[in-house]
């Protein structure tokens, strides 16, 4: 984890569903659940699911938004 405008923020890298690109996402410790967000390289959007485990370790997969 590391500090991000006051608050403490993961840092994870992710993998763009179309282009490939590597991407860096960082995720608010209470954050959780599915949203979508547009690729920085490719702008095609990606649906990003967010799970923690009963530690708050954060987990994401990545998949092409329908």
């Amino acid at each position: 984890m590391r500090e991000h405008d006051g608050y403490w923020a993961d840092t994870v890298e992710i993998q763009c569903a179309y282009c490939g690109e590597i991407l860096e996402l960082s995720i608010e410790p209470d954050v959780f659940g599915t949203l979508v967000q547009d690729c920085e390289v490719c702008c095609n959007p990606l649906q990003v699911t967010i799970t923690r485990d009963r530690d708050g370790d954060v987990e994401v997969r990545v998949e092409r938004a329908q």
